[in-house]
């Protein structure tokens, strides 16, 4: 009888903490973290990015990029960090040019706040054969406001690189790049916002490089216990004039899609 009691009673705590954690992390809290970089949220992306037409080049020229990213969430003493790795892969592009990208590399300390989450580290960009051949290195800083109203998520993340070693010949890395954090979580899983546009600035050239505007839908969806958040990104850049040098200006992507399978593990 006392087995039984023990047996029943390990059923219900395990029920208990089953609900619990489905509590936790509902549809509209778990697709509101998904896009939220500053969220301790382990997860694997796949990114798969389409440029249909460029300024600067030849009518019908088109470019095409896969990139992998992951996130981990972890603690170093007191303070929680997230690490995170992307790498890029080019599969097609005006000048013919593809394989491997630089690969970026960021650890933030998040600090929790009465309006939300903000963080603060550091990014390295790692180069890669048939990259830009230059190691870079500078600070990185993120907010997000999540209680203006339930399911929205406002802030910045900003990264900074700029060039410590690598290949003199090249122009030197000088870049900061800003992406506004911008999504609505409307219920079931749906979510829209301006997914991850990145404003570029290139302190070497004192230009803009990357001004674009864009709308992303996405939904959450959930494979067995598995949740998977997929996103259509349009985006067009008003960046049509980035000067290399002697008046000669580079293709810049005009108009992209992007599609993005978000693996998500949120008990890890």
């Amino acid at each position: 009888m006392k087995k039984m009691s023990i047996k029943k009673t390990m059923l219900s705590l395990g029920y208990a903490l089953a609900l619990s954690v489905s509590s936790l992390y509902s549809e509209t809290d778990l697709s509101q973290k998904a896009n939220d970089p500053t969220a301790p949220l382990m997860a694997v992306q796949l990114i798969d990015n389409y440029t249909s037409d460029y300024y600067n080049s030849l009518e019908g020229e088109s470019g095409n990029s896969v990139s992998f990213r992951a996130a981990y969430p972890y603690k170093w003493g007191e303070y929680n960090h997230i690490a995170r790795i992307t790498q890029p892969y080019a599969t097609d592009s005006p000048s013919g040019d593809t394989g491997l990208a630089d690969m970026t590399l960021f650890d933030m300390t998040v600090f929790p706040a009465s309006w939300g989450r903000f963080g603060v580290g550091v990014v390295a960009g790692i180069p890669i054969e048939g990259g830009n051949k230059q190691w870079s290195l500078g600070p990185a800083f993120g907010f997000v406001n999540n209680t203006i109203t339930k399911g929205l998520n406002l802030g910045l993340f900003n990264q900074n690189l700029f060039r410590i070693a690598g290949d003199d010949v090249r122009p030197h890395t000088k870049i900061s790049s800003f992406q506004p954090i911008v999504n609505y979580s409307l219920g079931g899983g749906w979510n829209i916002g301006t997914g991850d546009i990145q404003y570029m600035y290139d302190w070497e050239s004192t230009q803009w490089v990357s001004l674009p505007i864009a709308l992303q839908v996405g939904k959450l969806h959930r494979f067995g216990k598995l949740p998977v958040m997929f996103s259509l990104q349009y985006a067009h850049n008003f960046a049509d004039k980035v000067n290399i040098g002697n008046g000669i200006f580079a293709p810049t992507p005009k108009n992209s899609l992007t599609f993005t399978a978000k693996f998500l593990f949120p008990t890890f």
